[in-house]
């Protein structure tokens, strides 16, 4: 998958290297005592009800096959508040899908938020499947992140927060 940032269409090494990201839905069993759990990004599911927080650093690639998932309880830099599925039968390359989930993240920003995202604190971003992912992996989700605007840690869900 590619991270993209609303309306800017920027990689995700470029916003990672500007803010860190967290999304969580649970703890690792690494020794290191890190509560970051390195998930498969076709597993994460955002329908649930549990919040999926991540923690991203400037190391994260522009196309990843897991994600970083941390407790939304401690402090993170990414929230996965939506997963909207693309109407394409064939890969529309990057961009199309850029363009689809800037306008599909921005619709269901609100509704989770609780504020537009226009008057929030809080920006977004989405993750689109790879060709890779498309072809070999029949992926059509598409993952949207929300991150404070200035870059700072988030701690909890914001899942109706209204900030």
């Amino acid at each position: 998958m590619t991270l993209r940032e609303g309306g800017r269409g920027i990689a995700a090494r470029a916003v990672a290297a500007l803010m860190t990201a967290v999304l969580a839905v649970g703890c690792s069993d690494d020794d290191d005592g890190s509560n970051v759990d390195e998930q498969p990004v076709l597993d994460i599911e955002t329908d649930t009800g549990e919040p999926v927080c991540m923690q991203v650093d400037d190391t994260v690639p522009a196309e990843v096959e897991t994600l970083p998932v941390v407790p939304c309880d401690d402090a993170h830099s990414h929230e996965i508040y939506a997963t909207i599925e693309s109407p394409d039968e064939v890969w529309p390359g990057v961009d199309a899908l850029g363009e689809f989930a800037q306008v599909e993240c921005l619709e269901v920003f609100e509704a989770f938020v609780g504020t537009s995202a226009f008057d929030s604190t809080l920006s977004y971003s989405w993750l689109v499947p790879s060709l890779e992912s498309w072809n070999e992996e029949n992926d059509r989700n598409i993952l949207c992140v929300l991150m404070n605007r200035d870059g700072s840690p988030l701690v909890g869900s914001m899942r109706d927060t209204q900030v």
